[in-house]
């Protein structure tokens, strides 16, 4: 018999399937995820796959979660599958624990998508994003009318931010008094109140910033 080609060889092993190992280094070396969340999502094969589907979801040129695309280089792209990733493993698989639940494809991949990107493109806070999530994995729904209708999209107004943060510093006198003497931790309370009033709606670090001048 004929020994094998290298084509042969090459075409042999391209059929095989991924292994959890190659599927790490893959997640590892060309999404640039950190070495133990890239072994979570090899090795967890539901998980893994549902990633996949939210990432395709994201990296597609009409799709919401990727304004800008054109301009994205590597870099761009390790951040969104990074950002991806996080949310997948983190606050869905949270709010599915919550929930009594245990398949992440109970929200939709192209809602998870949507999700994030809002969230990248600062339309939504971080905190806000999570209300969001949790009536995703309730009942469904888009993202976006879900954060119209709630009223959840992120504070973009300056003069409506800077008068809550006023207000708060009112509010809290002595801890106020001790961010001026120089406790950075006393600044938590105050920051607390400016989220409470706009309902998670405002960018922490922004207030923070707002608080310290």
């Amino acid at each position: 018999p004929l020994a094998p080609t290298e084509e042969m060889l090459a075409s042999a092993r391209d059929a095989l399937p991924e292994l959890p190992g190659q599927r790490r280094d893959r997640y590892r070396d060309e999404l640039g995820l950190p070495e133990e969340l890239a072994t979570q999502l090899a090795f967890e094969a539901e998980l893994g796959a549902y990633f996949e589907r939210v990432l395709a979801e994201a990296r597609r040129d009409d799709h919401p979660a990727a304004p800008g695309r054109e301009a994205e280089d590597a870099a761009g792209n390790r951040v969104e599958a990074r950002a991806v990733a996080n949310w997948v493993t983190g606050e869905l698989a949270a709010e599915l624990r919550e929930a009594g639940e245990e398949d992440p494809g109970r929200v939709e991949p192209g809602a998870l998508a949507a999700l994030v990107g809002m969230v990248q493109a600062k339309r939504v806070t971080h905190g806000a994003a999570k209300q969001v999530l949790a009536e995703l994995v309730a009942g469904g729904g888009d993202p976006a009318e879900i954060v119209e209708a709630r009223g959840l999209a992120q504070i973009s107004d300056s003069g409506e931010l800077e008068a809550a943060v006023k207000r708060a510093i009112e509010a809290n006198p002595e801890a106020a008094e001790r961010v001026r003497e120089g406790n950075a931790k006393a600044i938590g309370p105050i920051v607390g109140a400016v989220m409470k009033e706009t309902k998670g709606r405002a960018d922490g670090s922004e207030v923070t910033r707002l608080i310290r001048e």
